[in-house]
């Protein structure tokens, strides 16, 4: 069997907020390992939040992480894409005229402004990021015209102004809605499909020895871009429609049996 490159997302797939990694995935990363194949995490999240111990103390062989933007290969860099301080500061502008509040997100930090975010729900996602990650969120002013910048997130706070903020948005950016008023932007040309091409290109692995794991309609492009994509039985519609197999999910042994499945363990 040539060696397999295979890309796992991590929320949902590899990790459940609430039982965090199973014991049946790490045995299933360990024995895909131990037969000769990589193994590597392919994210939405930045690198900055990429952060659990657990899951980065696994003997993965590299990350795609921030859909893309930023791929390393062992400690290999091959790839961080960062928005230009010049397009920041007009992006920026920009959230700031149509009242939307941005996450910038990058491999070191994860920038944002403190006064946005002192009341209402959004507080909640904050709250999250210092709980786990609190040396990694700085104040955006601190950081003025020295901002390491893959993509970010938003959050709307005016309907009435959000479709010609979008619009102006997507000429630069891919936007993939969380909600109706919260997304993430990603600058186009940069997917976790072409993070993984990078990989692949690297290691010269032809796409029909990639396998991809995920469950969430970011990962689309990743199952479509894998030759064989495996959707966990967890999984949004569109991921379960992109996909060639639908797994278990990921309570129930989905990426263990998903690998035994295709004789990868």
């Amino acid at each position: 069997m040539n060696k397999k490159a295979v890309f796992f997302d991590i929320d949902g797939t590899l990790y459940d907020h609430e039982t965090g990694i199973s014991d049946s995935t790490k045995e299933g990363i360990a024995r895909l390992k131990e037969n000769g194949h990589y193994a590597f995490i392919c994210t939405g999240r930045s690198m900055a939040a990429v952060f659990d111990p657990e899951l980065l103390g696994m003997g993965f062989d590299g990350i795609v992480a921030g859909c893309g933007t930023y791929v390393k290969l062992g400690e290999e860099l091959l790839l961080n894409a960062e928005i230009s301080q010049e397009k920041l500061c007009g992006l920026l502008d920009l959230l700031q005229a149509h009242r939307i509040i941005p996450v910038l997100e990058g491999c070191d930090y994860l920038y944002y402004h403190r006064k946005d975010y002192e009341i209402g729900d959004t507080d909640l996602y904050i709250r999250s990021l210092k709980k786990y990650i609190p040396d990694r969120l700085v104040e955006i002013e601190d950081h003025e015209g020295d901002l390491h910048v893959n993509k970010f997130s938003i959050q709307c706070q005016d309907p009435a102004l959000q479709p010609e903020a979008l619009e102006r948005l997507a000429e630069d950016y891919c936007i993939l809605p969380f909600s109706a008023h919260q997304m993430e932007l990603i600058p186009l040309g940069h997917t976790k499909a072409t993070g993984m091409g990078v990989v692949c290109s690297r290691l010269s692995i032809e796409r029909n020895d990639v396998y991809a794991f995920g469950d969430s309609g970011n990962d689309v492009d990743m199952l479509r871009y894998a030759g064989c994509g495996i959707a966990m039985g967890n999984g949004s519609g569109k991921a379960k429609e992109a996909a060639d197999y639908v797994t278990r999910g990921i309570r129930d042994h989905g990426i263990y049996m998903g690998l035994k499945e295709f004789g990868l363990i």
